[in-house]
């Protein structure tokens, strides 16, 4: 994300106040870190300890959990989980708690002891806290904030509706339809929790959202770009990129049988748009139309693409081939539309597949120890990225990370189909020879950026900005993941990305030490984030660089260095996905 009204004062605060500097006060020997929005009672309950040196916690170290009342109600061992990001790390595991209410935790270690604040321990926690707040609130308050950028840009600038999706003046079509994709899984998934009253006021967000997708498609067809193609962004990035159209089509589709009890009439509508810019992206191929520009107006090298967020070589050429995730989109969709009664879409679903299976890295040929991921482009030697997004160009909205969820869905629609053991091997690959041991790489289980070449896997180094959006995404690939295959680990993925967010994380450096906090604004005990102070807006989060600026991916420089707080809805679309999937 970018915004073009950043002034030079206000960039330097948001991209400096919370870097890590060498001197005692910003650089702490450590910090006890905990979720400062809660744990949900049935699920993995962790606090994590940050030490600059080893000898921060002694070998034999215990922590007790307290009752409000001061109570002890659980004791254990602190455990030693390793080193990382240049700093050690060990791991304080409650799961076995499943008594609900308030409690702190006290840490003893030698002659010494530290102390969380009160935390709270309850059933459907993050759900309960966050659902309405994250999607309702937020969302009306985006649409009031976007009236307000008329006065300041123009009425162009409210043309066509939609949400203000970032700190700025933009609307972009990538970040409307990851929010658009929470929201139709808040209904798919979750209805049930929901009251009816509201359950009318999320199809009233997503007719917000989907109308001006269908703006920008009519848009495209004005400009003379073609029928179905969808431009970028209105009134000032005109350009298409094949990764919109995509989702764009995704949402179409999908929303023309989700909504068909809601609004008949929309859901028909929506249906023959997503068919439209399908058969654009069918008939057009793996292009991506000329014209992409930054947040200045410069006109990007290569239309956008970048040599850095995707680890490929100095002078490498992009292919003008399907990016993978470009290709999990449109299978998606492709079975979207057989679950609306486009049943000729089924072999389009199969075909895609297949292309994603021979995209896949072999355990023959593996990076590093790590195999079942895939590879960016058919003809590339490196793997696709879990967080791609940058300037206004190819790579902008380049965020669902790796997410094979239409495959489960195939599954489950064609059990007995010809290739469904292909699709089976393609999961399970992907499951345990990348997803699993790759999140399991870092004390939190957070979803890394991704495997580069001479240097291994990097979670932060290379991001253009923080990519909490992914660690929602993966939470809930992981949650299909932990239903498919029946193992645990894979929500306790789900969890650690999730908490992540929620203030389990790596912490801020704050009077000597390191402080955990929120990153859902106006969400937990401690909170941080958002330019704009939306209630229920996830900010871009930690990085190794300032937001918006890329430090060149190596191991050396990979660590959560930096906090960044600009707010995007793709953050909270991946968000709502995953917690519309968390009970069930």
């Amino acid at each position: 994300m970018m915004n073009k009204i950043l002034i030079p004062l206000l960039l330097l605060i948001t991209q400096t106040a919370f870097a890590q500097s060498k001197t005692e006060e910003n650089n702490p020997r450590g910090g006890v870190l905990y979720s400062r929005v809660g744990y949900d009672s049935n699920h993995i309950k962790h606090i994590i300890l940050r030490g600059a040196n080893k000898e921060y916690i002694e070998e034999n170290a215990v922590f007790t959990i307290l009752a409000k009342n001061g109570k002890e109600v659980f004791r254990g061992k602190i455990k030693f989980w390793g080193n990382k990001w240049q700093n050690f790390w060990w791991l304080v595991d409650f799961t076995d708690l499943k008594t609900e209410g308030e409690f702190t935790c006290r840490i003893e270690t030698g002659n010494d002891h530290l102390e969380t604040g009160a935390f709270k321990v309850r059933s459907n926690l993050l759900w309960e806290d966050t659902w309405k707040i994250v999607t309702l609130d937020q969302l009306k308050a985006r649409i009031e904030f976007r009236d307000k950028n008329v006065v300041k840009h123009g009425p162009e600038h409210a043309q066509g509706g939609g949400w203000q999706d970032c700190g700025g003046y933009l609307r972009e079509v990538n970040s409307h339809a990851t929010m658009i994709v929470g929201l139709l899984d808040l209904l798919e998934f979750s209805a049930h929790k929901i009251q009816t009253s509201d359950q009318q006021k999320i199809v009233e967000q997503i007719l917000v959202g989907l109308d001006y997708i269908a703006f920008c498609q009519d848009k495209a067809r004005e400009l003379g770009k073609g029928e179905g193609a969808i431009i970028h962004e209105w009134p000032k990035h005109r350009n298409v990129i094949t990764g919109d159209v995509a989702k764009g089509a995704l949402c179409f589709t999908r929303a023309g049988h989700l909504l068909r009890k809601y609004n008949k009439d929309k859901a028909v509508e929506y249906l023959q748009r997503g068919l439209r810019s399908f058969k654009w992206l069918d008939a057009n191929g793996a292009i991506h139309h000329p014209g992409g520009t930054d947040f200045h107006g410069r006109v990007q090298p290569d239309d956008g693409y970048s040599r850095i967020a995707h680890g490929a070589p100095k002078g490498y050429k992009r292919p003008e081939e399907w990016k993978t995730r470009d290709i999990v989109m449109m299978m998606w969709t492709a079975v979207e539309l057989t679950k609306s009664g486009e049943e000729e879409y089924k072999e389009y679903a199969v075909r895609y597949a297949n292309m994603l299976a021979g995209r896949q890295i072999s355990k023959d040929e593996p990076e590093g120890k790590y195999y079942g991921h895939f590879k960016a482009y058919a003809s590339s030697d490196h793997s696709e990225k879990a967080w791609e997004h940058h300037h206004m160009g190819y790579d902008a909205g380049a965020t669902f990370p790796h997410y094979i969820v239409p495959l489960f869905e195939m599954i489950r629609l064609w059990p007995k189909h010809e290739y469904v053991n292909t699709w089976r091997t393609i999961i399970k690959d992907f499951a345990y020879g990348y997803f699993l041991p790759a999140c399991f790489d870092n004390p939190f289980y957070l979803l890394p950026m991704g495997y580069f070449k001479n240097e291994g896997l990097l979670t932060f180094s290379g991001l253009w900005h923080g990519m909490n959006g992914a660690y929602g995404s993966a939470a809930a690939l992981a949650l299909e993941m932990g239903k498919f295959t029946g193992d645990k680990r894979f929500n306790q993925i789900a969890t650690g990305n999730l908490q992540w967010i929620a203030g389990l994380n790596a912490g801020i450096a704050e009077n000597g030490k390191f402080v955990s906090k929120s990153m859902i604004y106006g969400i937990g005990d401690e909170f941080i984030g958002s330019w704009t102070k939306i209630p229920g807006t996830i900010c871009n989060g930690f990085e190794s660089d300032r937001q918006f600026y890329y430090a060149e991916p190596k191991a050396s420089n990979d660590g959560p260095w930096v906090f960044t707080d600009e707010g995007w809805i793709t953050h909270s679309g991946g968000w709502i996905s995953a917690i519309s999937r968390l009970e069930n």
